[in-house]
């Protein structure tokens, strides 16, 4: 497992560089261009706010991350619930 790997995912997802799109977001991407294992695939590719949370995503690269891929009422949700469960909230 590797916490910059997977926040270099998230990030290049955001901020494309020389590209007119994100690169996409598929299993064989994330594990052949990142190096990430199943379960940090999984959590981007579920969008699992809660794993990532888990893996020690900053909460920065998450809110953005989160904001860009689900909906704002759905996020708001998460983060209430990740607060009742005594987790640091971004």
């Amino acid at each position: 497992m590797s916490l910059y790997q997977v926040q270099k995912a998230m990030y290049e997802y955001l901020n494309p560089r020389r590209r007119p799109a994100p690169p996409e977001l598929t299993a064989e991407t994330l594990r052949q261009r990142y190096g990430l294992d199943d379960a940090e695939t999984r959590a981007i590719l579920d969008r699992d706010v809660r794993a990532l949370v888990r893996l020690g995503v900053h909460p920065v690269l998450l809110n953005g991350f989160a904001r860009a891929t689900m909906a704002i009422p759905e996020y708001r949700a998460i983060l209430a619930q990740l607060d009742e469960e005594g987790h640091a909230r971004g």
